[in-house]
Order: structure tokens, then sequence, then C-alpha cells
């Protein structure tokens, strides 16, 4: 049932793209089709709705895309799927794919921001995907908290019940290049990406994380948890800094800090984006890793510590779910002397 993609994947490991979570209110149907050729998300998706939706339930898809979450839910049984939907033209394909597998009765499209919009009923069960590669760099834990609070019945789950994101330093010696030169593959050529920083407010391209496959032959140290979302209980926090600090285990060079997250689906399935098999299709299409770069790369020896201290800014109330800066800055210590120092933020 899950959608694949014949041939080799259309990129390769430390192929530098733009952050497609910052541009999420474009995506259009050709990017969905993207996601549903994602194997590692299609299959861990599919599962963990198969398994939590029980027959006769009534289910919310929040951003329900093109659809493909709403049909799983309707295969398990559930009485009626609500889908929510910002993009009106997306919207129209899910219900079209809805209808063509023989539960268009059963599927109610909702097209708006799932802020503004009400439901005739609680669910039973409210599921989406809108985890960005770094979890809340799509404003998840903001969106999916508010849908608990007002669209949720009393005992009902939330699928994804919990998401862990991580931090890890790495070498990515081709990557960094990428960055350094302006060159990511979507951007337009130099010149037109200096324009997109210039448009963002950035000082330079370091100022920007980007969606990378970082192999795990690169990680210099073992990853820290950086922001756990319970998504079943309380309110999230938008704005959050944590301290972190990495011992290195190889000699290497530090070219930056990979963002990953893994979410707990249902009660036996469990998606990590961590993996970096392109061909082995282990790796994630869509979402590949968060890249987050230093301009100045530091040569480092296995027991060398990396202090780093990582921050969430949420924004201003009225920019909105989606829009949100991370600042990522710190030390790099060796026998106790400093060999290095990073500081760089998305913020305007």
């Amino acid at each position: 049932m899950t959608a694949t993609t014949d041939g080799p994947a259309p990129y390769t490991a430390e192929q530098v793209w733009l952050p497609a979570s910052e541009r999420l209110t474009d995506w259009d149907v050709a990017f969905h089709d993207l996601m549903l050729g994602d194997d590692l998300r299609m299959e861990a998706f599919r599962a963990a709705v198969l398994e939590a939706v029980s027959p006769g339930a009534t289910v919310l898809d929040l951003g329900t895309g093109t659809g493909i979450l709403a049909q799983w839910a309707l295969e398990a049984g559930a009485r009626r799927v609500y889908g929510i939907e910002l993009n009106a033209e997306v919207l129209r394909t899910a219900g079209d794919r809805v209808a063509a597998a023989g539960h268009g009765d059963r599927f109610r499209p909702v097209h708006g921001l799932s802020f503004d919009v009400e439901l005739p009923e609680r669910v039973d069960i409210v599921i989406s995907e809108i985890m960005g590669n770094l979890a809340d760099n799509e404003g998840f834990a903001t969106i999916l908290a508010d849908a608990r609070r007002r669209f949720l019945a009393p005992g009902g789950r939330m699928l994804p019940r919990r998401v862990e994101s991580y931090l890890v330093p790495v070498t990515a010696a081709r990557a960094h290049a990428q960055v350094r030169a302006g060159l990511p593959q979507d951007g337009g050529g130099a010149g037109r990406f200096a324009e997109l920083l210039r448009g963002r407010g950035a000082r330079g391209p370091f100022d920007l994380y980007y969606d990378v496959v970082l192999p795990l032959d690169g990680h210099l140290a073992a990853p820290r948890i950086v922001r756990v979302h319970d998504l079943e209980q309380g309110e999230a926090a938008t704005t959050y800094e944590v301290p972190l600090v990495f011992t290195v285990q190889r000699d290497g060079v530090l070219s930056g800090f990979k963002g990953y997250f893994v979410a707990t689906l249902s009660d036996t399935v469990a998606l990590d984006i961590s993996g970096d098999g392109i061909a082995e299709r282990t790796a994630s299409d869509s979402w590949k890793h968060c890249y987050l770069p230093i301009e100045n790369q530091v040569a480092v020896r296995r027991g060398d510590r990396v202090v780093l201290t990582f921050t969430r800014n949420g924004g201003a109330a009225n920019d909105g779910p989606f829009r949100q800066s991370y600042r990522w800055e710190g030390r790099i210590l060796s026998d106790g002397k400093e060999t290095g120092r990073f500081a760089h933020s998305t913020a305007a």
C-alpha cells in the first residue's frame, strides 16, 4: 500500500538542499508526491495508523495533504475522518484519493488552518505527520497542543504520541563546501541564493539550516537529546534554550551539527529518521536531516569537548505557528584550552 520510487534516489549523501520546513505553505501536489515516495516515512505511518485506529473510531487527520493517512484510517475501519488542510488544491486531491478508494462518504475535508476551524464533534484520535526534521521546525508542538485541547475527546489518543529531537556534531566536508559556495541544489545558483539570504535578513549562508542526508560515519560523538515533546500531555514551550556538551569520540573536523527526530507513533511503531541508507531506503527522502553548519571548521581530537548552546525562539504571536528561529553557538575545548568558537542564528 505504500508508494515507492523506482530507480535510484534523486539525491546523494551530503547533498545540500534548502530547508523544506521553511516553505511548507508553498508545498504543492508534487512535493506531497515526494513524501508519498518516502518509504521510511510511509511504512512507519501506515503500520501505526492501522494499529492505532479502531473500527468505529472518529479521526482527525491534521495536515491531511493528499489524504494517505486518512485513507489508511478509513481502511482500518474509522467511522469518519476529518481532514484539515491549508492548501485547497492539495485538499481536493485528498478527496479524490479517498473517493477513488471507495471511502469518500466517510471523509470530511476541512479547508483552513487548524487554529481557525471548528469540528462538529470531538474525535477519538488525532493523527498527523507535520514534524520537521528537527521535530519542531514546522510548529507541530503548538499546533498539536491546540488540537488536543479543542478536538480530542476525553481518553482520546495522539499519533504520534512522543517525539524526541537530537543533535550530534558531525564532519561533513562536502556539505560544508556547498554551503560556503552558496550552492544548495535548489538555490538557483550563487547569485539567486544570495538574494534569498538577503531577503531573510541572514548574515550569510551559515545562518541557515539545510536539508542534508548526513552519514552515520560522520558522527563525531554520541547524539544528545535536545527536546522531548510529549504530545499527549501539557502545553508545548515555543521558546527554549538547551546547553549540551559532547565528548569527541574520534579525530576529525567539526563541520556543524546533524539534527533529527525519533517519534513514538503508536504502541509498537517508532520512526527514527537518523539513518543514512539512501539506496537501502533507510534514509528519509522528504525529511533528510537538519544540517546546522558552522562557518569555520575546527579540527578535533578524541577526548575534546564540544560545548553547545542551542536555542529556539518561537517568534511573535502574530507570526503564526510556522515561524521560529534557531541559534547554535559554542566552543571547542582541547586539554582545557579553547580551540574554536562558533555562533550562528536563523533570526533576521
